[in-house]
């Protein structure tokens, strides 16, 4: 049986094996490197010496030079020296330095920093990365890091908390200009200016009341109620149409438009004289025309609102007669003169509906009926229709063609207190119109002093105007005579 011997040798830091061949050519004999000296092979490793024979079926280790190989030496001293060289180069001697470490307070190659703590909330992270907004990792100036470039979220991207006025428009707010101004276009509370927030906005509101109603002193788009700006301000504008005419129903000031305004409203009136009188040229702010039922001054005689003849106006407003009667009230002889005295006639004239303008048939020492009364060219009425004179001559004449004893109403006269006789008047006025005795005229009808002279009604000759006098103005209560002018 073959046997294949083992060898060991030591080279360097390392055990070499070598396998060697039994028969292979050289077998049995090494030669001693340092002596040259051949010997017999032996099976003991650490004694024998010799060059072993490479067994070509066996190939060796890649880093051993077998050229230069040593062998153990025995205790005994030899003058063979280890080829140190030699045995260094037959093995690997270099050596791999150890991994850096973060947080040896030393930075390493791929360490953005290292100082030399595991704390993670300071400007060195427990990776050794400078510590930045974003990285997830809360740092000592930062009020959050929520590990994302997100704007518009909790945290915002230079790591502070969202706030109102940090110029970041986050989720809930409508705006954020980065300030805390409330007259600008974004409130204070990140909520864009409106009108009625309360707060005027600068070069854009004129006022703001906090509501949007519309007809108060601040209107809805916020600026201040005008007369023109179309919306009608309560309580103080009557109407308000958006423009500055004076022709349609809303005018000046925006009051409504009326008669008497002096602007002539279009399709509406036909004449403005400013005024509510209606015996000149406009009346009711319509052109005077006969029969509107008001006597124009110098023009109508008449007007009793129609155009019929007949009815003692004509169609062209003449008087076709003109109305007398007893006053259906008693006085004294202070009437309050002879414009007291005319009020008492036209009053009772009016309110029994009797058309035109009325005097007392009473004189004073200024005034008698002769020269202030209209001398009428037609018939003289009781407002019976029943003629008492064709005209003022015929009236003055001396008799008259009836008794002029009926009341506005068409009544029989009042009774009054004259020992006289009957349907006595006051007059103080002979049948001709002129003054009986100035001293007969009550103080010009203003006292209760002095004698009187009164008429009989019943009567048709001159008595009807001069009938008996005396006793005192202030102890009788009579009527008077009131005549159409």
């Amino acid at each position: 049986m073959r046997t294949t011997p083992t060898w060991w040798t030591l080279s360097g830091l390392g055990l070499l094996t070598l396998t060697l061949a039994c028969g292979d050519d050289g077998a049995g004999t090494d030669s001693n490197p340092s002596t040259g000296a051949s010997s017999s092979t032996t099976d003991n490793p650490g004694t024998t010496t010799g060059t072993p024979t490479s067994d070509p079926s066996t190939t060796a280790p890649p880093t051993t030079d077998h050229s230069t190989t040593s062998y153990p030496q025995t205790s005994s001293s030899s003058s063979t020296t280890e080829d140190t060289s030699s045995s260094s180069s037959s093995s690997d001697t270099s050596t791999t330095a150890p991994p850096p470490i973060c947080g040896d307070g030393t930075p390493d190659d791929g360490e953005e920093c290292d100082d030399g703590n595991q704390e993670d909330g300071d400007d060195c992270t427990n990776a050794c990365t400078n510590a930045v907004c974003g990285d997830g990792i809360l740092g000592p100036t930062e009020l959050c890091d929520d590990g994302n470039q997100i704007d518009d979220d909790d945290c915002t991207n230079l790591c502070t908390t969202i706030e109102c006025g940090d110029g970041v428009l986050q989720m809930g707010e409508e705006c954020d200009d980065a300030n805390m101004e409330d007259t600008d276009a974004c409130l204070a509370t990140c909520v864009l200016a409106t009108c009625g927030d309360t707060f005027i906005q600068m070069d854009v509101e004129e006022c703001d009341d906090g509501n949007v109603e519309p007809t108060d002193a601040c209107t809805d788009t916020c600026k201040n109620a005008i007369c023109g700006d179309a919306v009608v301000q309560a309580d103080v504008e009557e109407c308000d149409d958006g423009n500055a005419e004076n022709t349609d129903d809303c005018i000046d000031g925006c009051k409504a438009a009326t008669c008497g305004d002096t602007f002539i409203q279009a399709d509406v009136e036909d004449c403005e004289d400013g005024n509510e009188v209606n015996t000149d040229a406009c009346v009711a702010c319509q052109a005077a025309a006969c029969g509107d039922g008001f006597v124009q001054a110098g023009t109508d005689e008449c007007d009793d609102g129609n155009l019929a003849d007949g009815d003692g106006c004509s169609a062209t407003c003449k008087l076709e007669f003109r109305y007398a009667f007893v006053s259906s009230t008693l006085q004294k002889g202070n009437m309050g003169g002879l414009a007291g005295a005319d009020a008492i006639c036209q009053s009772l004239a009016d309110a029994a509906k009797l058309p035109g303008t009325y005097f007392a048939w009473l004189s004073t020492d200024a005034a008698t009926p002769a020269s202030r009364f209209t001398k009428s060219a037609v018939p003289y009425k009781l407002p019976t229709k029943v003629t008492i004179a064709n005209s003022w001559a015929d009236l003055i004449d001396g008799t008259i063609a009836t008794a002029l004893n009926v009341t506005e109403t068409g009544g029989v006269p009042p009774q009054g207190t004259v020992t006289c006789g009957a349907s006595s008047v006051w007059t103080n006025t002979l049948s001709n119109g002129t003054i009986f005795n100035a001293a007969n005229t009550c103080g010009n009808w203003t006292s209760d002093l002095g004698p009187g002279l009164w008429g009989q009604a019943t009567q048709v000759g001159g008595a009807w105007s001069a009938y008996c006098q005396g006793g005192a103005c202030g102890d009788f209560m009579e009527p008077i005579y009131c005549f159409q002018q």
